[in-house]
């Protein structure tokens, strides 16, 4: 029997099937109890929805520099629990093949694509509508840096509107919420993978607040929060100088203390809020 080439082609395709943990993050977690009934289901009925899976040849991360650049990849985007259980258990599924023209689009097809499903918890929903206002408005600051000619776009108008803005009219919600979801998104990016996950799976239990204080914590010095009282340029007294020396140190340990202990993050959260605080203190 002669297979049809597209059927012979889905075939090779599936088995080269790629997993990018960049992407794979944007997926909500299931809880075990939800994982073993998707299971049930696939090895009751199948895999019934065709698996997501982009096609590319750009230069993605996590790929050894020895394949060649015109080598197609086959990055899977959607899909990800039941392709665990399918490859678990030998079983067949179909897939669909889609077309973007780089990472930024493929990630904001995935956000928009979970978005518009309706199991998810408030949790995942702000964490996913943080991850696309951080990734639209770092996005944006690279478009304004550009010189443009075109006065008469007709989107000029929806243009003039602040990123928050747009999100929050997009997500029927407010301009503080779409903020506080980039704080919390952040904030959660910088918790162990581990901790991360069960946060998002409901599994740990940690305030919102709290995780948007951490990314607060980040940003209190930007991106020298975790270098050393002698790489800063401190044009303050020298008193004020050595206490913010031994914040910025404190505040090193405890994150490094933090990845170390993913189960218990409350009582190590607050000691980080609390140190942010005082050197947030001591440079204003």
């Amino acid at each position: 029997m002669i297979k049809d080439q597209g059927l012979m082609r889905h075939e090779e395709i599936r088995k080269q099937i790629q997993i990018l943990p960049e992407l794979e993050a944007l997926i909500p977690p299931l809880l075990d109890d939800e994982y073993h009934q998707l299971e049930e289901n696939i090895l009751r009925e199948g895999c019934r929805e065709a698996l997501l899976i982009w096609e590319t040849q750009l230069p993605l991360p996590n790929y050894s520099s020895d394949q060649s650049s015109n080598t197609p990849r086959f990055i899977l985007i959607d899909g990800h629990n039941r392709f665990s259980v399918c490859r678990k258990h030998n079983l067949d599924f179909k897939i669909h093949i889609l077309h973007f023209d780089s990472l930024s689009e493929v990630r904001d097809f995935m956000i928009d694509n979970q978005l518009g499903r309706r199991n998810l918890s408030p949790e995942q929903m702000a964490y996913l509508r943080g991850k696309k206002y951080n990734s639209l408005k770092l996005e944006k600051g690279k478009y304004d840096r550009v010189e443009h000619k075109g006065q008469n776009d007709p989107y000029e108008m929806d243009e003039k509107l602040t990123t928050s803005a747009k999100l929050a009219r997009q997500f029927n919600v407010s301009e503080k919420t779409i903020k506080r979801d980039g704080e919390f998104a952040q904030g959660l990016d910088m918790l162990p993978t581990e901790l991360k996950r069960d946060v998002l799976s409901g599994k740990q239990k940690m305030a919102k607040s709290e995780i948007q204080q951490l990314a607060k914590a980040g940003k209190v010095s930007g991106t020298e929060l975790l270098k050393s009282p002698a790489e800063t340029e401190p044009e303050i007294p020298s008193d004020d100088s050595v206490k913010i020396g031994e914040l910025k140190n404190r505040l090193s340990d405890l994150i490094k203390k933090l990845s170390k202990n993913p189960k218990q993050p409350t009582l190590i959260c607050d000691e980080i809020i609390s140190s942010a605080i005082q050197l947030r203190n001591v440079l204003d």
